[in-house]
């Protein structure tokens, strides 16, 4: 679910952000984690140790998050 999560939510700031450069688990995912970075030091949402089956998660609005992340660019 996570990858689906992330995959839409890379589609809809491509939308919303021509040029931007997503990157999906560039190192090894943690099992319930999701989190969206932008760098190394702002982080838009920070989901971690989420217990199955990832409530918080499938609560996410992506559109609200993906337009909040475009109006801060």
């Amino acid at each position: 679910m996570h990858v689906l999560k992330a995959t839409k939510l890379e589609k809809l700031l491509k939308e919303a952000l021509p040029g931007v450069v997503v990157s999906i688990n560039p190192d090894k995912p943690r099992k319930g984690c999701f989190e969206v970075r932008e760098g190394e030091d702002v982080k838009h949402v920070s989901l971690l140790d989420m217990p199955r089956p990832f409530t918080k998660l499938k609560e996410l609005d992506l559109e609200a998050l993906a337009a909040d992340i475009a109006s801060k660019a």
